[in-house]
């Protein structure tokens, strides 16, 4: 993950000088916040193929913040978590944004969900209006650069995680890395990040890429050509529903090569959908594992049943309970009055915050990147299993 310098470090407390200084200074003009309330808003996809990301991600979220609103919320505040569909369509994504901000007049942006769709809003939320926009689930390099007031992240980044699943498979032994990716500009910026995490470990292996089209579904041709090019480790970033039709494909057509995919893939709705032919499948995860005997999990496991009982404990439904959980914590360190400044200003605090989800994570001016850790997961007998140590981005 990049480094910040202090010349960084300097422009975005001359930004944070600027931008908020047109924040209210007390609780009663606060936006969103009243003595015994604070709204929040988000968008999420809850419908169309990307959905089976956005429907457990928002039961997780919404699950701890009911678990605290039951509790008697936060220093007196119950949390009121306004989400709409954006469908992932960064135009609907920039209309919610209006709406949350100018209609429902939220404090704070919290768990948005898409990279493309999420950076649609970056110039009316964050540049024109200085919304907060918190802990989103997605990003890129870009986003940061130049850094944004305002904008914190808790995700290891898709291009980090594409490097580090190349050393992984350097490290396993390949030697002929195919990386094969959805056909778009976004898509390939995190495909590109493969082979240097490759050659990092091994100067003698090789890396292809080879685009496919978004949405494609007869992956025949594709498996042909791709054993044709006779790969002996695949590293899939697209769409879920792409990764299984390929690992099908690959399966029926007899073919041995390990495949390898990013974070996104690690959840239940891979298994679901892909059977049997995702067995084997590796890919690195943002948290550890929500079915394990730690307390957090068992937390998360109890809030699932009782507050979104029609899902199933996830990957994605626990990683949104990890990150409302952090929210939670930056929220009741927060001075008072309440205000999107002092809000900003508990999460640049944070040091070393362990949720017992996520790996401790640590925000600051200079560093809006909380966390840098990802665990080496792999479906086994149709389940993902923890496999290997954690991978430090921050040592590439």
């Amino acid at each position: 993950m990049a480094s910040f310098g202090k010349a960084a470090s300097l422009a975005l407390a001359a930004a944070l000088s600027i931008g908020l200084a047109t924040l209210p200074a007390s609780a009663e003009d606060a936006p969103g916040v009243t003595p015994d309330s604070v709204k929040i808003g988000s968008w999420v996809a809850l419908s169309g193929p990307v959905a089976v990301y956005g429907v457990p991600l928002r039961a997780g979220v919404q699950s701890y913040f009911d678990l605290v609103n039951d509790r008697g919320g936060i220093n007196g505040r119950k949390i009121e978590w306004i989400v709409e569909d954006n469908a992932y369509n960064p135009q609907q994504t920039v209309a919610i944004a209006r709406k949350l901000i100018s209609s429902d007049n939220v404090l704070a942006l919290v768990v948005p969900h898409g990279t493309g769709q999420s950076a649609a809003a970056f110039p009316y939320a964050i540049d024109q209006q200085k919304v907060p926009m918190l802990l989103p689930y997605g990003g890129a390099k870009d986003w940061y650069d130049p850094l944004k007031p305002g904008l914190l992240g808790l995700h290891v980044l898709y291009e980090d995680q594409a490097a580090a699943i190349g050393r992984w498979a350097a490290q396993d032994g390949h030697k002929k890395v195919l990386v094969i990716y959805g056909a778009n500009a976004a898509f390939e910026n995190v495909a590109n990040h493969v082979e240097p995490g490759v050659k990092a470990l091994s100067q003698d292996a090789s890396v292809e890429l080879l685009p496919v089209k978004i949405g494609t579904t007869d992956y025949g041709p594709i498996v042909l050509d791709i054993m044709n090019r006779k790969p002996d480790a695949i590293v899939c970033i697209q769409l879920l529903q792409e990764i299984v039709l390929l690992s099908k494909g690959l399966k029926q057509q007899g073919a041995d090569i390990q495949v390898y995919s990013y974070a996104p893939t690690v959840g239940q709705a891979t298994i679901d959908l892909g059977g049997e032919f995702v067995e084997g499948l590796k890919a690195p995860s943002l948290t550890n594992s929500p079915f394990s005997d730690h307390p957090a999990a068992q937390e998360y496991r109890e809030a699932l049943a009782k507050y979104a009982p029609g899902e199933k404990p996830d990957f994605v439904s626990y990683l949104g309970f990890g990150a409302a959980k952090i929210f939670a914590e930056a929220l009741s360190k927060a001075q008072e009055p309440l205000t999107r400044e002092s809000l900003l200003g508990a999460f640049h605090a944070m040091q070393g915050y362990d949720s017992g989800i996520f790996p401790p994570v640590t925000f600051a001016q200079e560093r809006p990147l909380g966390g840098h850790l990802l665990q080496p997961m792999q479906v086994k007998d149709g389940k993902w299993v923890e496999v290997g140590d954690v991978i430090d981005v921050n040592q590439f």
